[in-house]
């Protein structure tokens, strides 16, 4: 590995330990489906054109423009389950984060390693076996979109209220995982 490409490597590598954990937390929300899902506060805010935003909590209480929206114990259930899948997905974001922090640190580590022994074997299998741990913690993201998909059909099937945020979440887990299934 060449010098310049190694100083690449340990830039992008602070670059990304400076943005990493605390970056999230310190802005208290993750925000998934370009915006139309929102997680902060221990609330989860749905937005989509036409409609007031939706707020579920993780009781699954369900507000509508600021107006808690009356619901049975299914429903209330189904909330709840949206916003324990949303919030999965603020977490397991979190946790690929992590994993490709320590995954970037590792791989310089072994550059540096392999640039001044001349053996690039191990440093290639560990390459693949760190890079592998990085798409399983992603791949975990893709089940909680499938998750939030399911939830919200259920949702706009059994609770009028809901209905203007169904189509939030189109794509399925299949279509997530699309060229991840080597």
């Amino acid at each position: 590995m060449s010098l310049r490409s190694l100083l690449g490597l340990l830039l992008i590598t602070g670059l990304m330990v400076g943005c990493g954990n605390n970056s999230v937390s310190s802005f208290g929300g993750s925000v998934i489906a370009n915006g139309a899902i929102t997680v902060k506060h221990n609330k989860v805010t749905l937005r989509v054109a036409d409609a007031p935003n939706a707020v579920i909590d993780a009781g699954g209480t369900l507000r509508v423009d600021s107006k808690s929206v009356a619901t049975n114990p299914a429903q209330r259930e189904l909330l709840k389950q949206y916003y324990l899948a949303a919030t999965a997905v603020r977490e397991h974001g979190i946790a690929t984060g992590k994993a490709g922090v320590a995954f970037a640190a590792e791989s310089v580590k072994d550059a540096i390693s392999s640039a001044l022994s001349g053996d690039e074997g191990k440093t290639k299998e560990r390459a693949a076996t760190g890079s592998n741990k990085v798409v399983q913690a992603a791949m975990k993201i893709c089940l909680d979109l499938a998750n939030i998909r399911t939830t919200q059909d259920s949702l706009a099937a059994q609770l009028p209220a809901f209905k203007p945020y169904a189509d939030i979440i189109q794509a399925d887990a299949a279509h997530c995982r699309k060229g991840n299934d080597d």
